[in-house]
């Protein structure tokens, strides 16, 4: 046979051989499931959307009252406490070039407490029924710098009678509260109170629905952490987002690629205490 015509027949059978390769592997690849079986994800669009309703109360000593509302559905077999992390937020950076600083806020958080509420018809939005108080764990060895470090807090709920995890499966309301130290600020004469949007929240999988309410001041506005500082009044970093009651409610759907982590609203008149300077982050 002509060595030319043996060359053809020999790569002919090596491209089979490969050929043949390629589809075992491909096939087991494709029997390969994206994740375990027990950390399947379901579709956004199947999971209920966890609500998270803060109201925001200034204080005479410059501090801010907060409460929220958490409502969150809980899969099957659920014994995961909920997680909080609260640390510095940068609200954006002074106009000019070089070597700039970051303008932050450090917010410090104290009487932090939580309780979980029955979902039962008698249970209402002012006369709540409570099921138990949470258990409150505050975690801050991990921290060396606020800047880039969050303290941790865990909400645990103890196991109701009869049941071996945390949370049963279903519906779920619980109250969390605690003051806000160090969020008064002056930013460049600007005198605002400043509101981390660092909430405790239920669930990592599902769509967050969040609204901030004031108690007073006002009106609200957006602080960018990735621009020159400059208080946004139209909120155009947040996702699917409405303002109602002449600016002291917003509402937005949570997005992690949100440029917006922390909002800015004026003291009500009534206050007498003087902002704290805004904390300059300079690169070491």
């Amino acid at each position: 046979m002509p060595k030319p015509i043996k060359i053809i027949i020999a790569g002919a059978i090596g491209f089979a051989a490969i050929l043949v390769v390629v589809v075992i592997v491909s096939s087991m690849i494709t029997r390969i499931p994206d994740v375990l079986p027990d950390r399947v994800r379901l579709p956004q669009q199947a999971l209920t959307p966890e609500e998270i309703t803060v109201t925001a109360a200034p204080q005479a000593d410059g501090t801010l009252q907060v409460s929220e509302r958490l409502i969150f559905d809980a899969p099957e077999g659920a014994d995961r406490p909920i997680l909080w992390y609260l640390g510095g937020e940068s609200i954006g950076w002074p106009a000019g070039d070089g070597d700039v600083p970051r303008y932050a806020v450090m917010p410090r958080a104290s009487e932090v407490s939580a309780r979980e509420l029955d979902t039962v018809e008698e249970s209402t939005k002012n006369d709540p029924v409570e099921v138990a108080q949470l258990n409150v764990t505050r975690d801050d060895s991990d921290v060396d710098d606020l800047f880039y470090d969050d303290v941790g807090y865990e909400f645990a709920n103890p196991h109701p009678p009869g049941e071996n995890v945390m949370w049963t499966k279903g519906r779920h309301v619980v109250d969390v509260s605690y003051i806000l130290d160090d969020v008064y600020l002056n930013v460049e004469g600007h005198e605002l109170f400043v509101l981390p949007l660092q909430f405790p929240s239920g669930s990592n999988e599902a769509p967050s629905i969040r609204t901030v309410s004031l108690e007073a001041g006002g009106p609200i506005r957006c602080l960018p952490d990735n621009m020159e500082f400059e208080p946004d009044a139209d909120c155009s970093g947040l996702d699917k987002h409405r303002f109602a009651e002449g600016g002291t409610r917003l509402t937005w759907q949570e997005d992690m690629t949100s440029s917006i982590g922390a909002i800015g609203f004026a003291a009500p008149d009534t206050l007498q205490t003087e902002p704290i300077p805004v904390y300059e982050h300079r690169r070491n």
